[in-house]
């Protein structure tokens, strides 16, 4: 049986497997690409979900910000679309300022460069710096009376328009419909409880995190959203604007209609992929391909991740190198809490149960000092997979969920 699994910008893994091996095979997520994403964003702008179109929600003088969040498929594209429409309704675009987190800022270029050159600098740009005081501001208290900082910028704004990508529900790092803005955008401490992998395999966030989510963006009232479903590679399956409540529940279900890969059992080797360019190739997505692979591997046997990733890892993730105790890594990561956490959490809990292999561009001697086999090219994975009994493959499993039959 044929399959061919894409990786990276342009790269794809041909798999002849037999039948009787193949437990599933996910090459692509359900849907059709956007064929024009800037035309996409235009007409969700101008035809948003249950909210007037979003010139209605200006006036001349208002103080708009963009709050980019982590991950966006072709950012740079969203980011053009959106402020060309607010400028051609007549925004000042000295007026408007692309907020933007650190880990964004670095090794992606300036996210405003298809912007027309005439006006482009005329927009400004902020890294986020939730170290430093003097760029936060107090919103107000918690219900538990704690103090809630946010991004001063973001608060002085007369309008804020979150722009992210869509995910499935319990995605790694995700926490519902105002996790854009908090805990993105919020002071250090904030961000470093949040970043604290979950104790227990049933992980991801806990009800009380999203709780508390949910709270500050009440109290934030913040109202219109743009969202990008992400498709293969750097492509878009549709781009969703309007109220945040409908964009979030209207985006939760064709998300999962995408990206839900319904398997009838696991398999003793699980080959997954991260698709797409530089700004898809980071650790936070093989932290989310794991975790998708994960629940797709029977206990003891094998997870190859094919990818383009040449970032090194964060201090969290390097912390694994050469470790013996898995658990003990483990907890020392969610006590220091460091930027890279959460892909750390699930790197140590997938090599307590799996083989790992890798296919990147890192050095070999990196890769297998993390405790993973480092795979030179593609083939090696093929050969791999003709070992194995049983198989599963997932393409772009930083978006996927898994839903495994026999569990339901």
């Amino acid at each position: 049986m044929p399959v061919v699994l894409p990786f990276g910008s342009d790269s794809s893994l041909e798999l002849e497997l037999p039948p009787e091996a193949v437990v599933a095979a996910h090459a692509a997520p359900r849907g059709s690409a956007v064929r024009d994403p800037a035309a996409a964003v235009q007409q969700a702008l101008r035809e948003p979900l249950d909210f007037p179109a979003l010139r209605q929600a200006t006036v001349p003088g208002d103080r708009i910000v963009l709050a980019l969040d982590h991950g966006v498929p072709r950012a740079a594209e969203v980011v053009a679309a959106v402020v060309s429409y607010l400028v051609e309704e007549g925004s000042e675009a000295d007026h408007i300022t692309l907020l933007q987190s650190p880990d964004e800022s670095t090794g992606q270029g300036d996210f405003r460069r298809l912007l027309p050159h005439d006006w482009r600098d005329e927009v400004g740009l902020e890294v986020h710096a939730p170290e430093v005081s003097g760029k936060l501001a107090l919103l107000g208290s918690s219900r538990e009376g704690k103090p809630i900082y946010l991004n001063r910028t973001l608060l002085d704004a007369d309008l804020v328009v979150p722009v992210g990508c869509l995910r499935c529900e319990g995605s790694l790092g995700y926490f519902g419909r105002y996790g854009g803005l908090y805990p993105a955008f919020s002071d250090a401490k904030t961000q470093q409880r949040f970043r604290k992998p979950p104790k227990n395999e049933s992980r991801r966030n806990g009800s009380a995190q999203r709780a508390e989510v949910d709270e500050i963006g009440w109290l934030l009232g913040t109202q219109f959203t743009v969202q990008v479903l992400p498709g293969a590679r750097d492509e878009w399956l549709d781009v969703l604007a309007g109220e945040i409540r409908q964009v979030f529940e209207v985006g939760a279900r064709r998300c999962a209609d995408a990206w839900t890969y319904e398997l009838p059992r696991r398999a003793s080797l699980v080959i997954a992929s991260i698709s797409g360019g530089p700004e898809q190739q980071t650790w936070d997505n093989v932290g989310r391909a794991l975790a998708a692979a994960s629940e797709a591997v029977s206990p003891g046997g094998a997870i190859a991740l094919c990818t383009e990733l040449a970032a090194e890892p964060g201090p969290a993730v390097a912390s694994l190198a050469n470790v013996e105790d898995l658990g003990g890594a483990l907890r020392r990561i969610r006590r220091d809490a460091e930027s890279d956490a959460l892909p750390a959490g699930e790197l140590a809990r997938a090599l307590e149960h799996a083989k790992i292999y890798l296919l990147s561009r890192l050095d070999e001697s990196l890769v297998e000092d993390l405790g993973m086999a480092a795979v030179a090219d593609a083939r090696e994975i093929a050969r791999l997979a003709r070992r194995h009994e049983s198989c599963v493959v997932l393409a772009s499993a930083q978006h996927a969920a898994v839903a495994v039959g026999e569990e339901q």
